[in-house]
């Protein structure tokens, strides 16, 4: 990857030489097609900040990018112009960037908003990322600053894993199993962090039996918690077929990585949120590990073992 890098800066540098086009100019010329971001950047009142003196370094999400936004936030973000400025200057960086500059993996750079962008270099996947979304190589050089084109709309996260736990309708159960197993510390304190986070449906389906006597049991119940959370921020777009230690430290969880699908053990990943420190991951199974499946089973039946 390192290679690729420097080769890119070299093809950047030599791009850019002499250019006087600045990054409206290019984004509105350009092959590659922006039509929906140059629309609203000027609706958010951003165009004469992007033709300015800069130097900025633009995440630039394509037009492909906003078609495979779910249509209601994009919707939103039309009818709210103070929101879709938010976003948008969440995708600017002030000074250039060139591609050895961000391709440091979990290295968090500072938006024009003022949330922090992290970064992922995924070398199991080749690829880089920005906030879970992949950023193409080379960047293209203007006279105000840079463009990496990106496949996806960046949001800026809305607080630490707990959270967005705390604020998900979906994620209520995994929230008092969090409070009962007393990991609200540990999950804001570990930085950065990936959770794969079991909806309402999933403790359901496990058994209100199940759940209830796991939340009387805390030091069982965190264990069980602690192996849905692994070190580092695994988004979507570094998600490879792996085997992970997890903060649970007997057992090892699986990965795997189909066409049109995510799996973890044998639980499938629904919508991943990113928080301050790390990323969550919707997903309908709650994950026992192996080590502890039997004392999950003792919990309903009959018998009582120890954690």
């Amino acid at each position: 990857m390192q290679v690729l890098v420097i080769l890119c800066a070299l093809v950047v540098a030599a791009w850019g030489q002499g250019s006087t086009s600045t990054i409206v100019d290019y984004l509105t010329s350009s092959r590659y097609s922006y039509t929906t971001l140059v629309s609203l950047l000027k609706q958010a009142g951003l165009t004469d900040t992007l033709k300015g003196a800069g130097p900025f370094t633009l995440f630039a999400p394509s037009d492909r990018a906003f078609r495979n936004l779910d249509a209601g936030v994009l919707g939103s973000l039309k009818n709210d112009t103070a929101k879709l400025t938010d976003v948008l200057k969440y995708h600017v960086l002030s000074g250039i960037h060139n591609a050895a500059d961000i391709t440091i993996n979990e290295l968090l750079l500072d938006s024009l908003q003022g949330s922090k962008i992290r970064m992922n270099d995924y070398l199991s996947v080749g690829g880089l990322a920005a906030q879970g979304q992949r950023v193409y190589l080379p960047a293209h050089v203007l006279s105000n600053g840079v463009v990496y084109q990106l496949n996806g709309i960046m949001q800026p996260p809305s607080g630490n894993v707990v959270d967005i736990v705390t604020n998900d309708g979906e994620l209520t159960t995994l929230l008092t199993a969090v409070k009962s197993a007393g990991l609200v510390s540990f999950l804001q304190d570990q930085h950065p962090i990936t959770v794969f986070a079991p909806t309402d449906k999933a403790f359901a389906d496990l058994g209100s039996d199940v759940v209830q006597a796991l939340v009387t049991n805390p030091t069982l119940l965190a264990s069980i918690l602690k192996y849905h959370v692994i070190p580092g921020s695994l988004y979507k777009s570094g998600y490879h077929s792996a085997s992970l230690h997890t903060f649970e430290e007997a057992d090892r969880i699986r990965l795997h990585r189909f066409i049109f699908s995510y799996e973890v053990d044998d639980g499938t990943l629904g919508a991943e949120i990113s928080a301050t420190n790390g990323v969550v991951h919707k997903i309908d199974k709650v994950l026992i590990p192996s080590s502890l499946a039997d004392q999950v089973k003792a919990l309903t039946s009959g018998t009582t073992t120890s954690a």
